[in-house]
């Protein structure tokens, strides 16, 4: 029951942005990611893209895919996430 209290507190999170967009896909693929490492950072800022970057070596695949399909970041932080930096 916890864990479908959070899951529900991170979609909703993840989702309430309207101004910061974030894909779904990126939603869907990186909410347990957003929830396990950053989820002190609110969705669209820097401060979030930094606290992931920071942990991209803990980022699952499917994350770190959705992300290099999205706008969201650069094709050099793809590189860099995938090299763990």
């Amino acid at each position: 029951m916890q864990k479908v209290a959070i899951l529900a507190a991170v979609t909703l999170a993840l989702s309430a942005s309207s101004a910061l967009a974030v894909s779904e896909a990126v939603r869907r693929a990186c909410s347990a990611d957003y929830a396990a490492y950053c989820s002190n950072y609110k969705v669209g800022t820097a401060k979030l893209k930094s606290c992931m970057k920071k942990h991209s070596h803990m980022l699952t695949e499917d994350c770190i895919k959705a992300l290099g399909h999205s706008s969201e970041v650069t094709q050099q932080d793809i590189r860099d996430y995938k090299a763990g930096r």
